[in-house]
């Protein structure tokens, strides 16, 4: 019964991440608000140098990454799901580490997404120590 909850309980939050990185794509797309204008500091140090090219990154890898883990929790229930969780969720630490170490800067948006990222780490984490402990239950 854990494990039922703790598997919806994760596709759902991935299923919020894919939205949040759709969002946050779409944004960078139009040029809506603070993505305006790309920060000509971050141009030869960043591996992106406009908000197109950042937003396109964000919707393949996170939007549609952490949707197809999402719909892949709501119709199978194999323990995969728990590892693509926690797969899903270091890569979106490591960019967020790695956008640290590029810019040597640390933005409230950065402190957020190492929030979001450890969140889904920690769900598939504990997914597949609750699905092993499972299997050795009498």
């Amino acid at each position: 019964m854990l494990n039922k909850s703790l598997r919806i309980s994760s596709s759902m939050y991935d299923l919020l991440l894919t939205l949040g990185a759709f969002y946050i794509g779409i944004s960078m797309l139009l040029g809506n608000g603070i993505f305006a204008t790309f920060p000509p500091g971050w141009n030869g140090i960043m591996l992106f140098n406009n908000w197109a090219s950042l937003a396109l990154f964000a919707i393949i890898i996170f939007g549609i990454g952490n949707a197809r883990v999402s719909i892949y929790g709501f119709i199978k229930k194999e323990k995969k799901l728990f590892i693509l969780t926690l797969t899903m969720g270091m890569i979106f630490l490591l960019s967020t580490v790695t956008q640290i170490i590029l810019v040597k800067e640390l933005y409230l948006a950065t402190v957020q997404f190492m929030f979001f990222s450890s969140i889904q780490i920690v769900f598939g984490f504990v997914g597949l120590v609750t699905k092993n402990l499972t299997k050795f239950e009498i």
